[in-house]
């Protein structure tokens, strides 16, 4: 009789361990706290966080995952997979180009009246022709090369109503697959954001350096047109602190291509300069937002 006994007692503890009950309402509850909450119901959790979607708190409970809902039974050791919402960003930290006023080089009247090339003995160089071009739908490349359509007049030296841009006499870090770099994704954001709002671009072509690098890319100091005038991007991306002085093959540094005397080269470093003494971008301490600094890698939460 007694071993019966036993049996019943141990078999109704058994029981009362792995009896199911109900999913709670988490509604309310950060990531944290979700936590606590179901590993003290003996529960495996994890959590997957979407991105797109934001509330009040950052990682704040959705919804359950596999199609549960509170109030759904569960057996302790269960697994359970919780959605939560996009983690908030303290924005103070980041980087975030400046609405500065615009102090670089005028583009000049008689730039328009130059021929595009000059044809030398090692090949074509430019001619210090300006010339509009229209953003393609795929022209966004980073921060310092863009593709373009180019009018009829230019086709005779590329062969090509399209023609990819590399901006002359700076670089940004990179941001192709396999080789992306801190202040690439924000350098590429500056630059495309510029394209897409200016009222007209503009090209011009440098007597001091080759009409296309080895790339075959054409090589040019690119204009925008704005409501405040018509400005070189090739300064603002390196004033804005996205883009260091670079690659000096001559362009820049002829007559041809002088402002209020300065030559275009001088302007350039006229940026560098300001941007390091105000510590914008790559010269400041602010973080690069799509930059994951744990990882030393894109954040993949950002970084698209």
């Amino acid at each position: 009789m007694m071993k019966w006994l036993i049996f019943i007692v141990v078999f109704a503890l058994s029981a009362c361990q792995t009896a199911p009950t109900e999913l709670p309402e988490l509604a309310g509850q950060t990531q944290e706290e979700i936590k606590v909450t179901l590993e003290s119901l003996d529960l495996e959790v994890d959590f997957i966080e979407r991105t797109y979607v934001t509330l009040d708190e950052s990682r704040e409970f959705i919804e359950y995952g596999q199609l549960k809902e509170a109030g759904d039974s569960f057996t302790p050791g269960d697994f359970i997979t919780v959605i939560v919402s996009a983690s908030k960003i303290d924005e103070s930290v980041y980087y975030v180009p400046q609405d500065l006023t615009y102090d670089g080089p005028r583009l000049k009247d008689e730039f328009f009246d130059f021929p595009y090339v000059i044809e030398s003995q090692d090949g074509l160089r430019g001619g210090g022709k300006v010339f509009g071009v229209t953003l393609r739908s795929d022209g966004c490349v980073d921060g310092d090369t863009a593709r373009f359509e180019v009018p009829e007049s230019f086709e005779e030296y590329t062969n090509n109503p399209f023609i990819s841009v590399r901006f002359l006499n700076f670089d940004t870090a990179e941001t192709f697959d396999g080789g992306r770099e801190e202040f690439g994704k924000p350098a590429s954001v500056y630059t495309c954001e510029a394209l897409t709002n200016a009222t007209q671009i503009y090209l011009q072509t440098d007597p001091g350096d080759f009409l296309f690098d080895r790339y075959g890319r054409t090589l040019a100091w690119v204009w925008i047109e704005t409501a405040e005038g018509i400005e070189l991007l090739n300064y603002n991306v390196v004033r804005q602190g996205l883009g260091e002085v670079m690659y000096l093959y001559g362009a820049g540094e002829t007559a041809t291509t002088s402002v209020d005397g300065l030559t275009y080269t001088e302007w350039m470093y006229e940026a560098e300069a300001r941007s390091e003494s105000d510590a914008l971008g790559i010269h400041g301490e602010l973080l690069d937002y799509y930059w994951d600094y744990e990882a030393d890698a894109p954040n993949p939460y950002t970084w698209p």
